[in-house]
């Protein structure tokens, strides 16, 4: 065992060696453990200078010392040492095991475990690699450093609309994403935190691991652990990043010219109505678009207009101090992103504190863990309007307002920028406080209590105002609002507060008698959670001060036009008592156990507990006789575990029924005395379901991991299968019933996923200058909807189709089977109004000789075949380097832009694609022939907009030079020890045959999976230069 932590820590060690300066004589001799084994690549330094070594494999080493100068001795999980140079030539050393670094820890759910003892599925993030992204957002640094973990976002400001998934969709109608618990504190997103105060990320996949979490632990759990200071002097980091944003993707769309040679082909093929804009190649065009000569024509790149280049910063200050009785860690953020849309930004502020104190003879440790975060945003996204405004409208009109609309039988958008440049104010801001108190007592030697008091407070805040202005002369649409004439403004105020607090009570016992170790905990938790949601908009004449604290006092007409209120409050609470154990015998066997018992007010009394129980088990084969001497097997270890999680996560009185008052309720006179007058009626918003119970997962993981050649190669795998039972979902109740549009939640149905996730990784001998490694995470699943108790057997959103035998999210759809070429295929070809040449082509699929909804069938799946990331490093002297790959493969998208884009059915702007349309001398393109009408519904799902999503991606390319303060320079005499700098690339390069604009699109829902719409807000490339110094 101590060969296998001695090679495993050889290979970790400092990549380089210090060089040494000219010295005297030199100094030599043998560094070895306590049982006498030599230590190969231990570290010899002298004291104060970047003079140093390293030992060979046979624990040998040679210095240049003068007389007087102190060698510092260090090997990874050993103690360090010292000795001053006399006038000997040789000195040896002995090191001491360091039983603290060797038995590595996680965070594995209310307790730390050693490493080697894990029987679960966790995957474990170092907080090195979290410095590889340049996103303020914890959740986009995990994206493919995890196995089995799917991530979407847009490149929004800030990164805070970024869905995760453990292990694929779980769920139909509840959330995707899996229970976040920062420092204990239990959330549903790490919003607020900075990710340079995280010391570690565990990521809990399997049921036994993550299920001591009960109800919440369903979508899998991530464990945050932030920085805590540690025994010694004074230390202070400061890290400071400069990232240029620029657009990633390319957002091409037709320039005037182009636009008007193609609105004169449709207009050819399909004749306009009357009053609608023609063009004539030949004919000159009117030098203004408007009667009033107010609007020159143009030529406007609207992507251009809205799109820029803009800088992000990022600052953060550490100081931590400690000594055996009390540390403290400090920590500042600030982050400033302008955005790449015009108007929009993101900032965030931060504050963190971690302390603790030891009394009473160390028998009671009291501490907190504080998180202050202040971040607000600008959210303004006219991306539609810009691919689809006339290239034609100019910017601004002659007058200087902004240009559009133009009339003469053109259509078009408001001016994108004139939407961004009135919501510039539209600022949305968050106050989040989360954090915890607690207190651990020393009962008995094993025997210890703690108490823990978990808080987390959110206030959310949008005062929005939408300011009167003229777009050439015409009132901008429904900004701005006429009341009897006189032109108003509108004024909102939006204030959301939710405050969460999770109390927990823990005894644990820990023991290690002979060659046993036994570890354990009963706790109790209460949680409660508190909602409250106000929104007042009310309506002024323009011009008016509005203070938004106090909306509702401003005068209300009589019949209330000028004012829209509304308050909605919900509270929900849940109490759980649980119970682990875990034994091993000699470092070999391994036994785990847990079980949960939640209760929840979300469901009715019949239903409202259920119990979640695990178990898993591990054999270490290293360990054993047969094994324990082999030199190429370090370390081999197997796992299985089965266990149960729960989802409860539907709205908080789901199992009520909910009444609302409203004048269209009541037509009668009901007080009965002939005054006409009628009062209020009430009919249910919301049919209750008090039978609703609990959404329950059952999880089976076999586990192999694996260390081998010194500890070069490592492996882990994990095998999977999940089936989900009783799915809550919400449907829309049948007229029937008489409860027409009214929604209902019950327990729906099952699911099943099942795959494989792999890490594999390489590091070279580190007894070289120059050390390279390499890292591979692999991952796939499938999804397959197994039963659906709902009417249909299937739901059907849109394109999206979620239903028994498929995955969830598909998409459904007709096949379109190619573009009638001939006159022969269009007059055989089944019944299908609108069919033509140059037209899509619908396949019949049952045969009927007609085209209609019976012919729709399954036609995309947005579920990956498998997801990778390649991490290549490599270090030489002070100098390191890393580049990141990732990727997926085999996963649908459905192009929603093209719906738009490829039909000019409208005098909006198109994509590049209607330039290779189909026409008589173009018989072979794929692009449909252009029409000014869409007579044959080519705009309909089909299989005409699902394209191959996979993508094979350069994330991001990294270089850093890493020093250390001389003695005697200035930059020692002002305390500083040791810094890097380095630079780093984001998105530089990626292969995919999609066509859309963004191939990672938002959304992980069965309504919305890999569906690229028009509005996404652009992603980022970036290029960073940063600092790091440690005084």
């Amino acid at each position: 065992m101590k060969n296998a932590m001695k090679s495993f820590c050889f290979i970790l060690m400092v990549f380089s060696s210090l060089l040494s300066f000219a010295q005297q004589r030199t100094i030599s001799g043998t560094i070895k453990s306590g049982d006498g084994e030599p230590l190969p690549g231990a570290t010899i330094v002298v004291k104060g200078t970047t003079n140093g070594t390293i030992t060979d494999f046979d624990g040998k080493y040679q210095i240049q010392a003068n007389q007087g100068d102190m060698l510092i001795v260090s090997f990874i999980g050993f103690n360090d040492a010292s000795q001053v140079v006399g006038a000997e030539s040789v000195y040896d050393f002995i090191l001491e095991e360091d039983t603290e670094q060797l038995e590595e820890v996680v965070v594995t759910g209310y307790a730390v475990e050693k490493k080697a003892d894990i029987t679960g599925a966790i995957s474990i993030v170092k907080t090195e690699d979290l410095g590889q992204v340049s996103t303020p957002n914890v959740v986009s640094k995990l994206q493919s450093k995890v196995p089995g973990l799917t991530l979407t976002s847009s490149g929004v400001p800030g990164g805070n609309d970024t869905q995760i998934s453990i292990r694929g969709l779980t769920s139909v109608f509840g959330g995707t994403g899996p229970l976040w618990v920062i420092d204990g504190v239990q959330t549903t997103s790490p919003a607020g935190l900075n990710p340079n105060d995280i010391e570690s990320i565990q990521v809990l996949k399997d049921a036994a691991s993550a299920g001591i979490y009960g109800t919440e632990a369903a979508r899998g759990v991530i464990i945050v652990t932030t920085k805590q200071a540690k025994t010694g002097a004074h230390k202070i980091t400061l890290d400071s990043r400069v990232t240029l944003n620029t657009v990633r993707d390319n957002f091409s769309v037709l320039d005037a010219q182009e636009w008007l040679d193609v609105r004169y082909i449709a207009q050819g093929n399909v004749p306009v109505t009357a009053g609608s804009f023609t063009y004539t190649p030949g004919t000159p065009l009117p030098e203004f678009l408007d009667a009033d000569n107010n609007l020159r024509l143009s030529n406007t790149n609207w992507i251009d207009v809205i799109l820029k280049n803009s800088v992000s910063t990022t600052t953060d200050l550490g100081y931590s101090y400690g000594n055996k009785r009390w540390k403290v860690f400090m920590g500042l953020g600030y982050t400033k992103d302008d955005g790449l849309v015009e108007y929009t930004y993101y900032e965030r502020k931060n504050f963190r504190l971690n302390s603790s104190v030891k009394l009473f003879n160390d028998k009671l440790t009291i501490g907190e863990n504080l998180t202050v975060a202040n971040f607000q945003e600008v959210k303004g996204n006219s991306m539609e309007d810009a691919l689809l405004q006339n290239p034609l409208i100019p910017l601004k009109a002659e007058d200087g307002t902004w240009g559009g609309p133009v009339g003469a039988g053109l259509q078009d958008k408001w001016n994108p920028l004139a939407i961004l440049y009135i919501n510039r104010n539209n600022t949305q801001k968050t106050w989040r406080t989360f954090g915890n108190v607690y207190a651990d007592l020393e009962i008995i030697g094993e025997l210890k209590f703690s108490t823990k008091f978990n808080f987390d407070n959110n206030r959310f805040k949008f005062d929005e105002q939408t300011e009167a202005f003229n777009q050439n002369g015409s009132i901008l649409g429904n900004l701005v609002y006429l009341s009897n004439g006189e032109e108003v403004a509108r004024y909102a105020r939006n204030r959301n507060n939710t405050d969460t607090y999770i109390f927990t009570n823990l005894l644990t016992y820990s023991r290690e008698f002979g060659v046993h170790s036994l570890n354990a905990f009963v706790g109790h938790e209460v949680y409660w959670k508190n909602q409250d949601n106000s929104y007042y908009r009310i309506q002024v004449p323009y011009g008016t001060e509005v203070d938004f604290e106090n909306v509702e006092a401003y005068d209300i007409l009589a019949d209330n036009s000028n004012l829209d209120a509304y308050g909605i409050g919900a509270d929900s609470r849940r109490e759980s008592m649980f119970a682990k154990t875990s034994y091993d015998y000699k470092d070999k066997y391994y036994l785990s156990a847990s079980i949960r018992r939640d209760g929840s007010s979300r469901f009715g009394r019949n239903n409202r507990y259920a119990v979640f129980p695990t178990a898993s088990i591990g054999w270490t084969l290293s360990n054993e006789n047969f094994l324990k001497n082999n030199a190429k097997v370090n370390n081999l270890k197997l796992r299985a575990s089965w266990g149960a999680n729960g989802n409860a996560d539907i709205l908080e009185y789901a199992q009520y029924s909910i009444y609302q008052q409203a004048i269209e309720n009541s037509n009668y006179d009901l007080n009965g005395n002939g005054s006409g007058e009628i009062d209020l009626g009430v009919s249910p918003n919301q049919v209750g379901n008090p039978d609703l119970k609990w959404e329950q997962s059952y999880q089976t993981n076999l586990g192999l991991d694996a260390s081998l050649f010194d500890s070069k190669i490592n492996l882990v795998i994990d095998l999977y299968e999940k089936k989900t039972s009783d799915l809550l979902l919400q449907i829309i109740q049948p007229s029937v019933l008489g409860e027409a549009g009214k929604t209902l939640f019950f327990n729906a149905g099952d699911m099943t996923n099942k795959g494989i996730d792999v890490v594999v990784g390489y590091k070279s001998s580190p007894r070289n200058k120059f050390t390279y490694g390499a890292d591979l995470t692999f991952s796939a699943y499938e999804n397959e909807v197994t039963k659906l108790n709902n009417s249909d057997n299937f739901i059907l959103n849109g394109v999206s189709y979620t239903g028994v035998g498929h995955p969830i999210g598909s998409y459904f759809g007709y096949v379109a089977d190619g573009i009638f070429r001939t006159p022969e295929e269009v007059a055989v070809h089944a019944a299908q109004p609108g069919k033509a040449l140059g037209n899509i082509r619908y396949r019949d699929l049952n045969g009927d000789g007609v085209i209609n909804q019976d012919d729709r069938t399954i036609i995309g799946n947005p579920h990956p075949d498998f997801m990778y990331g390649i991490s290549l490093y490599a270090g030489y002297k002070n100098w390191d380097f890393n580049v990141f790959f990732d990727g997926r493969q085999g996963n649908d998208m459905y192009n929603a832009q093209r719906e738009m884009l490829d039909f000019p059915y409208f005098g909006f702007n198109h994509g590049r694609n209607t330039l290779d349309a189909w026409a008589v001398n173009n018989a072979n393109s794929l692009i449909p022939a252009l029409s000014t009408s869409d007579v044959n519904d080519q705009k309909r799902a089909s299989t005409y907009f699902v394209e191959d999503g996979s993508y094979f991606r350069l994330k991001s390319v990294n270089i850093g030079y890493n020093f250390t303060a001389k003695a005697d320079s200035f930059f020692k005499k002002i305390g500083l020890e040791s810094g890097k700098v380095y630079i780093q690339a984001e998105n530089l390069m990626t292969i995919t045959s999609f066509t859309g604009f963004d191939y990672e699109v938002p959304g992980l829902s069965r309504t919305g999976i890999g569906i690229a719409g028009m509005g996404v807000y652009p992603h980022t490339k970036t290029y960073s230069f940063g600092l790091n110094l440690q005084f």
